[in-house]
């Protein structure tokens, strides 16, 4: 059997490109009332009163530990099972990231090796929705509230996610989300941070343009500042999001329902599919999470080697299917093997990155082709050798 399916596939229609198309006839192609409505939206969603649009994911982050002050010296925990982007920031600033083993039932960083990996050089927590996942989050806010650390809430891959009917977004001090290609919702490429701390997003807005307290939309008034420097308070970057970006997160925002329904039925075809399956375990949700699906990631039995697996991966492939591998657990990975030490060690994440398995999810995703991928991974764990299939 042969079908080209895609690991992920963004969802763009009509809609989204009328948007972008008005953004671009404006000529206001930055900071401008597409990004005003597109920060509103995500912000009111979440519960929060500032929203401040980045140009991602990763900058939002970047941004977000910088605005708490944190810098060489410092030590953020962070997930050790997560997409590496998060790792990165915390290097980028000059901070050390000291890495947290995960949960095996939810992905999510285990609380109590948070609680072992405290120290007095810790100066902020992030806590990863990995998947769409919430679980622990308020456990992990207790944590952070007792011990008097910020928790950043990296809900990348999460918007729409509760836990106990509580949104995701308003665990933590400030929480970042992610409008990339694949993710739940897009803007082709953009992020977002959220707070309801008012001081922390003035910081926020002001990092993501380069340290200006100006829109560069210049208005009448401010064509008789001569002296514009008279405006640069703080070191910064260009991570502002582009209005044709803001426009397409805007109609997606206002499709979030029906994309997230849509999504939730996929998840479920795979795991009707896939739960009597023995060497196949499906994700884990407990019953006080409602899930916004930000992928579905099976993990194969006890007796599967990183090689098998990746050679059921590979047969995927060869049949024209996406699968990949997430994640590899972060420290045994070349830019962050330095951070691989006895005192930093995740053994729950190393074994659980052996056997994870991404498999094609998007919102597009039709019931045909989640029985066609779930029937070729059958017939690829039943092989004795993948490499003959």
């Amino acid at each position: 059997m042969s079908a080209k399916i895609p690991l992920s596939l963004a969802h763009i229609s009509e809609e989204e490109i009328a948007a972008a198309s008005d953004a671009l006839r404006s000529q206001v192609l930055t900071l401008g009332p597409w990004t005003k409505k597109f920060e509103d939206l995500v912000s009111t969603h979440t519960e929060n009163t500032n929203g401040i649009a980045t140009n991602s994911g990763n900058s939002a982050m970047e941004i977000a530990l910088e605005s708490l002050g944190i810098s060489g010296g410092h030590e953020v925990l962070t997930a050790s099972f997560a997409f590496p982007s998060t790792a990165s920031a915390i290097l980028h600033i000059g901070a050390t990231p000291r890495f947290v083993d995960c949960d095996p039932r939810t992905l999510n960083i285990d609380a109590k090796d948070v609680e072992r990996k405290i120290s007095d050089a810790t100066k902020a927590i992030i806590a990863t929705h990995t998947f769409g996942n919430p679980a622990g989050i308020d456990e992990l806010a207790r944590i952070a509230q007792e011990y008097e650390i910020p928790l950043i809430e990296d809900a990348r891959q999460a918007i729409g996610s509760t836990l106990n009917g509580r949104i995701v977004g308003t665990f933590g001090r400030v929480a970042v989300f992610a409008f990339h290609s694949a993710a739940q919702l897009t803007c082709v490429e953009g992020g977002m941070i959220v707070t309801n701390d008012d001081h922390l997003a003035s910081e926020c807005k002001l990092r993501r343009n380069h340290g200006y307290d100006q829109s560069p939309v210049a208005t009448l008034d401010e064509l008789h500042h001569v002296r514009t420097d008279d405006h640069l308070l703080a070191r910064g970057h260009g991570y502002r999001l582009s209005e044709v970006h803001a426009a397409v997160g805007c109609v997606q925002m206002s499709r979030m329902d029906s994309i997230l329904e849509k999504r939730d039925s996929i998840a479920k075809w795979y795991t009707e599919r896939l739960c009597g399956v023995s060497e196949v375990m499906c994700p884990t949700i407990e019953s006080d999470v409602e899930m916004s699906w930000d992928g579905y990631v099976i993990r194969l039995g006890d007796r599967f080697s990183r090689e098998e697996r990746d050679e059921v991966i590979r047969g995927l492939h060869r049949h024209d299917i996406g699968a990949a591998d997430f994640y590899q657990s972060l420290p045994s990975l070349p830019p962050f093997q330095a951070y691989n030490t006895p005192e930093n060690a995740c053994p729950v994440s190393s074994s659980l990155s052996e056997r994870t398995v991404a498999l094609p999810f998007y919102t597009t995703l039709t019931q045909r082709d989640v029985d066609i991928v779930c029937q070729t991974l059958e017939l690829m764990l039943t092989r004795g050798t993948f490499s003959d299939v």
